[in-house]
């Protein structure tokens, strides 16, 4: 995976609430800090109020080999100028 204090970053990816897309995301960036924290910078193209509302949700981004997931352990949601943005923090990622 990657090291501490690394970033991810990426074009499409997906919050899940069981097999249901609750968010589509477009433009994401994960992070993991030094102290080994993980958080998520997304912009919400679509979203499902209910289905956000649920637990657990999970943050999947896929890649040419598969797909990485995380847990999300806190989910905020905004809106800025008409454009809507998630911060998450995540748990360890899910092999």
């Amino acid at each position: 995976m990657i090291g501490e204090g690394a970033t991810i970053r990426g074009v499409v990816g997906a919050i899940t609430w069981s097999y249901y897309t609750a968010a589509r995301i477009e433009g994401y960036t994960v992070t993991r800090a030094r102290d080994g924290a993980w958080t998520l910078s997304a912009t919400v193209v679509v979203a499902d109020a209910f289905k956000l509302a649920q637990r657990p949700l999970q943050f999947v981004a896929p890649h040419q080999k598969g797909k990485w997931t995380w847990p999300i352990t806190d989910l905020e949601l905004g809106n800025s100028g008409g454009v809507r943005h998630v911060r998450a923090t995540l748990g360890p990622p899910i092999e």
